[in-house]
C-alpha cells in the first residue's frame, strides 16, 4: 500500500503530539517519529520538538518535502500512551501493521481515558506520604496524619483537574492543605510533629519527573527543553513552597 506524504506527516505528527502531551522526553518523540515516518516510506525526516509544539517535515522518495506542526498547550504524565506508541512504533518498523490500522489506534490511544479510579490513586499518594514520613522517623499517628494529608492532595488534584484550574493551582493548594492539615493536628495534639506531616504530605507534589526529563534533555543536548522543563519544576516546587509558607506564616511559624 502506497502512503502519500501528508498521511505520513499526519501519523508521525499526531505520534509525537501524543507523547509530548504525557511527558515524553524530547529525544523520544524525536526518534519515534523518525522511525514511524521512515517505516512508512519517508526518504527524510527532519523533526524539532520543543514542550509546547512538535515540527515534522517530511521528503518522501520522489523528493518532495511537507512541513507540519501540532501545538501543545496541555501536558501531563502518562507513561501508558508513552509505552502504547511506542509499541506502534516498532510495529510499523517491523511491518507487523499497516498505516490505516496504525492511524486507528494512534487516534484511539489519544483520546481514550487511561489510569486507575480516584480511590486507588488516593491510597497510592497516601502510601508514598506515610513511607516518606516513616523515613523521618515519625511516629504512628504522624505517619496516619501524612498518609491522610497525601491522600487529601491527590483529591485536590482530581478537583482542580475536573474544573480545568490554572496550572500550578493545584500545587499550591496542595501545599496549603498539607501545611493546615499538620498545623491544626499539631494544635490540637501538641506532641504530634508538623515536619513529619508536612514534609510526607507533599512528596506526591514533588515534580520528579520534569526534573528527570529536564536533566535527560541537557545530557542529550535539547538545551530549549531542557531549560523550559526546568523552569516548570522549578516553578512547581515555589508554588508547593508558596502554599505552605503561607500557612505557617498565619500560624506564627
Amino acid at each position: 500500500m502506497k502512503i502519500s506524504l501528508e498521511e505520513m506527516v499526519s501519523l508521525g505528527g499526531l505520534a509525537g503530539e501524543i507523547m509530548l502531551k504525557n511527558g515524553a522526553e524530547t529525544y523520544r518523540i524525536e526518534e519515534t517519529m523518525d522511525h514511524i515516518t521512515k517505516a512508512c516510506g519517508a526518504l527524510k525526516v527532519e523533526s524539532f520538538v520543543i514542550p509546547t509544539g512538535v515540527f515534522l517535515t517530511v521528503t518522501d522518495q520522489a523528493g518532495r518535502s511537507l512541513t507540519a506542526m501540532r501545538r501543545v498547550r496541555m501536558r501531563t504524565i502518562n507513561l501508558d500512551r508513552i509505552a502504547k506508541v511506542n509499541e506502534l512504533s516498532r510495529r510499523l518498523v517491523d511491518q507487523r501493521i499497516e498505516y490505516t490500522n496504525a492511524l486507528a489506534i494512534l487516534q484511539y490511544i489519544s483520546r481514550e481515558r487511561t489510569g486507575f479510579s480516584l480511590m486507588p490513586t488516593m491510597l497510592a499518594s497516601g502510601t508514598i506520604g506515610g513511607g516518606t514520613a516513616i523515613l523521618q522517623n515519625a511516629v504512628f499517628f504522624e505517619i496516619v496524619a501524612a498518609f491522610l494529608a497525601a491522600m487529601l492532595v491527590r483529591y485536590i488534584a482530581h478537583v482542580v483537574s475536573r474544573l480545568q484550574g490554572a496550572q500550578f493551582a493545584f500545587e499550591f493548594l496542595g501545599g496549603m492543605a498539607v501545611a493546615f492539615c499538620g498545623a491544626l493536628l499539631h494544635q490540637i495534639w501538641p506532641d504530634l510533629s508538623p515536619d513529619a506531616v508536612i514534609i510526607g504530605g507533599i512528596m506526591p507534589l514533588v515534580p520528579g519527573v520534569a526534573i528527570t526529563n529536564a536533566i535527560r534533555d541537557v545530557i542529550a543536548g535539547d538545551l530549549l527543553s531542557s531549560l523550559s522543563r526546568g523552569l516548570e519544576a522549578v516553578l512547581t516546587s515555589a508554588a508547593v513552597a508558596m502554599g505552605v509558607v503561607i500557612v505557617l506564616a498565619f500560624y506564627g511559624w
